[in-house]
């Protein structure tokens, strides 16, 4: 994002309830660029309206009912943005936990983009320590996005962690680079 952070948001709601909070959000906004990314196809509906409006103020979070590394640490985290990159997450989940019922695996979400900003640049961001507690410190992370892979690295390059994360673009065919591919 090339706009200054106090007015530029961008918002990948995953399912129609998240769409319309998120669409009365930026209606009801003033001075502000706002940019919404949703698909046109009918899609699965996760949230109900009232788990989608305090889900879409957090602007990110962990999906507890899709998790089950509930009272432990994960194994892996599977976080996603948007309403494709969270029905791929999702199917994915579901086939780690039918081939590998032992992995904790914990789902984030995330609907605001900015809150993967370090607080200092953008005021939706998360502290340093709010940010480990979501994705955690030393687990690897697996992060499906709904744009161009360069554009998902430069989201993460501000992350306190500094371990290399997985990122999977769904925008256009994209051959990751050999850094980026898990082991």
């Amino acid at each position: 994002m090339n706009k200054k952070a106090n007015i530029v948001r961008v918002y990948l709601p995953p399912d129609a309830n998240s769409l319309l909070y998120v669409a009365d959000k930026c209606l009801r906004s003033r001075d502000r660029i706002n940019v919404i990314v949703a698909g046109k196809q009918p899609a699965p509906q996760w949230l109900d309206i009232d788990a989608a409006i305090k889900h879409c103020s957090a602007g990110i979070g962990i999906w507890e009912w899709a998790s089950n590394d509930r009272e432990s640490e994960p194994d892996v985290v599977m976080a996603c943005a948007g309403d494709v990159p969270t029905i791929e997450t999702l199917a994915a989940v579901e086939l780690l936990y039918t081939h590998a019922p032992e992995l904790r695996v914990r789902v984030i979400n995330v609907v605001d983009l900015m809150t993967l900003q370090p607080r200092e640049e953008h005021p939706d961001g998360f502290l340093d320590k709010d940010f480990d507690a979501l994705f955690t410190t030393d687990k690897p992370i697996v992060f499906a996005f709904q744009a161009t892979l360069g554009s998902s690295i430069v989201w993460l390059t501000g992350a306190p962690t500094t371990r290399i994360y997985t990122c999977v673009a769904t925008r256009k065919k994209v051959q990751l680079p050999r850094h980026l591919i898990w082991p």
